[in-house]
């Protein structure tokens, strides 16, 4: 499994089809997600099926790396690895799960595309990267897109949601800062590794709150495939592409997967389960397109050379 590549802070990234097809894949997986949580979370709860979720991705990518025989690198980057899987698994996940109690899940899902914002503005502030004007534009867009693909309606504001929203806001803020602290503190890490133990050392660290309060009962066999398919694909695998590439194109490109999940979201729920696809719904997947071209430079006309 290659290495985290080292590059200058503020080298501009450019996104290859290949690059281009590991994010559509990214957010086909994380899109499907959402059904599978929509099996697995009422029979375990939120927190449940996060710590079930990243144990089973953890076993998975532990066995996947004793067959490869790869080096994960424990000893010497353990600490990173730690920190990465509380900043992107069990911090925002919890946070999450907080919020979806009291959030609708359109203001939550449309909260969750606020990633994209946060690790642009980290990239900018730590690792110096410019943002240029195309890809403000495209960050807006995708936001836009997001926005009229959740549809959303007039909402009572109370405490209770303003908690709820802002527990979503540090989630994605979490997710942000994540993706920039890989970047920069962990260059020479084996992605496979970073992958492994950021599941396998916050699920350990958590076992001892999580377990005792599960109740195990005997799941369905399409609760079980679904858990299996949520820990192996959708955070296992999943991982792997995504920190691949926030190694390969920068974190402001790689997060703005986070404006094509809802895209894959509707589309998984019209093709399986029948859900109506709107013109809003529509709309909004070309705003996202569109932006998503700019944010990765797909729009942007290359320097003529001299």
């Amino acid at each position: 499994m290659s290495a985290l590549t080292r590059r200058a802070p503020c080298q501009n990234l450019t996104m290859s089809p290949t690059h281009l097809l590991r994010l559509i894949a990214l957010a086909a997986i994380w899109g499907g997600s959402y059904a599978f949580l929509h099996v697995v979370a009422p029979v375990y709860g939120g927190v449940g099926t996060m710590w079930l979720r990243i144990g089973i991705a953890a076993i998975a990518m532990l066995a996947y790396a004793a067959i490869t025989r790869a080096e994960l690198g424990l000893v010497k980057w353990w600490k990173h690895y730690l920190f990465i899987g509380l900043m992107n698994s069990v911090i925002p996940f919890s946070l999450i799960s907080f919020a979806m109690v009291t959030l609708p899940t359109g203001y939550g899902a449309l909260l969750n595309a606020l990633s994209p914002f946060f690790g642009a503005i980290f990239t900018v502030w730590l690792l110096k990267e410019k943002m240029t004007l195309p890809r403000v534009v495209g960050l807006l867009l995708g936001f836009a897109g997001v926005a009229m693909i959740v549809n959303l309606g007039p909402i009572a504001v109370t405490p209770a949601l303003l908690i709820a929203a802002l527990a979503c806001v540090l989630a994605t803020a979490s997710y942000g800062y994540a993706s920039v602290f890989l970047k920069m503190h962990a260059k020479g890490a084996p992605n496979l590794g970073v992958v492994t133990y950021s599941l396998v050392l916050p699920a350990l660290l958590l076992t001892p709150f999580v377990a005792p309060t599960i109740d195990w009962g005997t799941p369905s066999a399409t609760v079980l495939w679904s858990l299996i398919a949520l820990g192996v694909v959708c955070s296992g695998i999943a991982y792997l592409l995504y920190f691949q590439l926030i190694a390969d194109v920068g974190p402001t490109k790689a997060i703005s997967v986070t404006f094509l999940i809802p895209v894959f979201g509707v589309s998984w729920g019209a093709l399986f389960f029948g859900d109506r696809l709107s013109a809003g719904m529509l709309a909004g997947s070309a705003l996202i397109f569109i932006g998503m071209a700019l944010v990765l430079g797909i729009f942007t006309p290359r320097a003529r050379v001299k």
